[in-house]
């Protein structure tokens, strides 16, 4: 139920959206990011990844105490390791930190849906389906980086190089892998062509520059992620690589074709191309670009939303794309069901033993 309440209020909010006045809009806009992050905050071992950001919660600094070496010799980025002592020393209570990590992701995906979507809540319900519960409690450092970048997108837009790549540097503190947005400046020369199909046969065999980054690159945490990225390479089964292209690449493919078929002009095109190719790299390094596919995701969920939206297609059209990102979405639903279903709150802390044995099974394993 407590998942259900955004859902309802954007579906409700994309109906009247031409009737709202703007600032009954903003406000109702506000209204629902503000139940999301309070609502996530409040959550009580909701979410794998979460269980290992609260336990290692306990073993977090004060700032006071925070040295040089903590910052760069830890597992965690050096952004996520400031925000997190801060907060431990300021409130000593994890579910704080939390809530401000999904007010900061959901926020700043807010602002990007509204500017990019001809209709925010339709942005937002394809956002609840496709990332909004993997982004907030299952990558929830990552989340903030791909935050920040999505904000910063509009610096690549207005060719401010040097503003864009200073705020690169802060998604870059909060997740290594946002290092991958570096390119993203040249991504708006890729077209559907000869070199962009020789590009995706390429980037199969692309795990020797993942090794030779691992021996020339100077920041040991760094390179222990991406070794232990590679190492990781042998859990995946072609299962895993199925379900998640299913998962990553029908939801492009989709856009991409309806758009070319009905002829209309897709703006983040360079950006859904390059999401293909890092789908393509499931084969090569799975953990890698499945990552990396974060980062290009949420461009997806603007092209499709404005599919839904626009008033020119067929219902039908617009009935086939939600039936995609349906379908496409329910296999990882249903993988991660017992993670996040039921919700618990910290008003009634209850620890779920499924919850603690996928864990266990999932994290424990891979450290």
């Amino acid at each position: 139920m407590e998942y259900l309440i955004p859902v309802v209020l954007a579906a409700i909010g994309g109906y009247y959206n031409k009737r709202f006045p703007t600032k009954i809009k903003v406000i109702y806009i506000l209204v629902i990011w503000i139940y999301i992050f309070v609502m996530l905050g409040f959550r009580y071992k909701v979410g794998v990844d979460t269980l290992s950001y609260m336990y290692s919660f306990r073993h977090i600094k004060d700032i006071s105490d925070l040295s040089l070496s903590d910052i760069t010799e830890q597992r965690y980025e050096p952004g996520y390791l400031l925000l997190c002592s801060v907060c431990k020393t300021l409130f000593r209570d994890f579910w704080v930190f939390q809530m401000l990590m999904a007010a900061i992701t959901n926020g700043c995906i807010f602002i990007f849906l509204r500017r990019y979507c001809n209709n925010i809540f339709i942005g937002l319900l394809v956002f609840f389906v496709m990332q909004w519960l993997y982004f907030s409690t299952e990558i929830m450092r990552e989340s903030v980086a791909i935050a920040i970048f999505l904000l910063n997108y509009r610096n690549i837009e207005n060719k401010r190089w040097l503003r864009y790549y200073l705020f690169s540097l802060l998604s870059i503190s909060f997740h290594y892998s946002a290092i991958i947005i570096c390119v993203f400046p040249l991504v708006r020369y890729l077209r559907l062509n000869l070199i962009y199909i020789i590009g995706c046969i390429a980037i199969l065999f692309s795990l020797p520059i993942f090794d030779f980054m691992v021996e020339i690159l100077p920041f040991k945490s760094i390179t222990m992620r991406i070794d232990q990225y590679i190492r990781m390479r042998e859990t995946f089964n072609m299962n895993w690589i199925i379900g998640e292209l299913i998962k990553s690449i029908a939801p492009p493919l989709t856009a991409l074709i309806i758009y070319r078929v009905a002829k209309l002009k897709l703006r983040e095109e360079p950006m859904i191309l390059l999401q293909i190719i890092f789908c393509i790299g499931f084969f090569s390094i799975p953990i890698i670009f499945s990552r990396f596919t974060n980062y290009t995701s949420m461009f997806v969920t603007v092209a499709l939303a404005n599919l839904i939206s626009n008033t020119s297609l067929r219902n039908w059209v617009k009935a086939t794309v939600i039936g995609i990102i349906l379908v496409s979405q329910t296999p990882y639903y249903i993988s991660m069901y017992r993670t996040w279903f039921p919700y618990v709150s910290i008003f009634n802390p209850k620890t779920l033993p499924d919850r603690e044995n996928r864990w266990k099974n999932e994290f424990l394993k891979s450290y």
